[in-house]
């Protein structure tokens, strides 16, 4: 077992903490540096418990068992979503931008002393359209890319102030002939890779303060396959594509074109799902998946490492992750929890069935995740898993948890 403290030099300054407290305790006069000593071996200890966290969650799992509890969500107000997301934006700490599947928009915001409280503001009056994309340019616009390849910007100087007073949002279309936007991710500041047809990209630069656009290039990937279905970004820069054929390629921008780093054959068949899962030290990897499978694959871009795992034959509708914790919902209603340890990604057997039909989930921090079923309505997951030196300390290591 190794740590990134050093266990001698730990124990020394240990044993000489307890000496001069002996000392203390006998002449009745505490040494001047004593307190700060104590509060650096502290931090020291506290340390070395949070790396030994993955350890008993792996080799000791029945001193605590992960556990996943349900909790109602509270609706403030008479507005609901009628459809699930096609796609959703956080824009501060509780406040949600929604764009639901039946061409509406809404904001969110969680309430009450435990956020199980959510309040969606009024779908934006005069706004119907499919948004597959949005970010957040600056910290008084929204950006919002359609399916038809219109570009709006949601303007205002308080986002929050919406939900009281709708008429201090102001809608702005950008000037553009686009007919269509398939995929849409950010690869740098301002900066976006465009899909608009089975193998075409444009990439385009939107300016903040004038909101002009300039296409900075038009790229045609018809050399690397017929149709590209699915698209990531892993960093600024760096993306993956999922092609038609099955395969998952890397691929970085630079000086304004699309250099492919590398092609790896997963599937005979289309990938049509591609998630980014974050560990606990914020390393990604990705999840690929193809329809109608009973597995799906985890690809390690550090270490370049592919590995599979089993699941019941389905689709991935949806894949929420959060620091070491991932959730992924199949459109069979089973809802599978991954869990990692030290760089690595493992199913948690004890899986729960959702019994209603989610189709969404966003993670809000690693142990809280929201849900939401194919009517609008919402669930708020809880994962329980010792994640904490609180929770470890409160082990008793002789008996198991109940």
């Amino acid at each position: 077992m190794k740590f990134s403290i050093n266990i001698n030099e730990y124990k020394k300054n240990l044993t000489k903490l307890r000496a001069q407290l002996d000392q203390t305790l006998a002449e009745g006069h505490l040494n001047g540096n004593f307190k700060e000593k104590l509060d650096e071996l502290e931090e020291l200890e506290n340390k070395m418990l949070k790396e030994l966290l993955p350890y008993y969650r792996i080799y000791a799992p029945e001193l605590y068992q992960t556990k996943i509890r349900g909790l109602e969500v509270k609706i403030d107000g008479d507005n609901k979503l009628q459809s699930y997301l096609k796609s959703y934006l956080h824009v501060e700490e509780n406040l949600f931008v929604l764009a639901s599947a039946d061409q509406k928009v809404y904001f969110m915001r969680r309430n009450g002393e435990n956020k199980q409280h959510i309040e969606l503001s009024q779908a934006i009056k005069n706004f119907n359209k499919l948004v597959i994309y949005m970010y957040k340019l600056g910290k008084e616009k929204i950006l919002l890319f359609t399916v038809s390849g219109d570009i709006y910007v949601f303007m205002s100087n308080n986002f929050t102030d919406i939900f009281e007073n709708p008429k201090n949002l102001r809608i702005i279309r950008l000037k553009n002939n686009f007919e269509g936007f398939e995929n849409v991710i950010n690869i740098g500041e301002n900066t976006f890779l465009c899909q608009i047809g089975r193998n075409e990209f444009i990439v385009l630069e939107i300016y903040d303060k004038n909101l002009n656009i300039n296409i900075k290039n038009h790229i045609n990937l018809s050399d690397l396959d017929k149709e590209i279905n699915s698209l990531v970004k892993i960093s600024n820069f760096h993306f993956a594509l999922g092609s038609h054929s099955g395969d998952l390629i890397l691929a970085s921008f630079k000086e304004d074109e699309i250099k492919v780093d590398k092609k790896i054959k997963i599937f005979d068949n289309p990938v049509t799902n591609l998630a980014i899962l974050e560990s606990e030290s914020y390393e990604k990897n990705l999840c690929i998946s193809q329809a109608n499978s009973d597995k799906i694959f985890l690809y390690d871009i550090e270490s370049d490492k592919l590995t599979n795992i089993e699941i019941s034959k389905s689709t991935i509708f949806s894949i929420g992750s959060k620091k070491s914790t991932t959730f992924i919902l199949s459109e069979d209603f089973n809802l599978y929890l991954l869990e990692e340890n030290m760089g690595k990604w493992t199913l948690n057997l004890k899986r729960s069935v959702a019994d209603r039909s989610f189709v969404n989930i966003i993670g809000l921090n690693n142990s809280t995740y929201l849900t939401i079923d194919i009517y609008g309505n919402f669930n708020i997951l809880k994962l329980d898993r010792l994640d904490s030196i609180e929770k470890l300390r409160d082990i008793n290591l002789f008996r198991n948890r109940g």
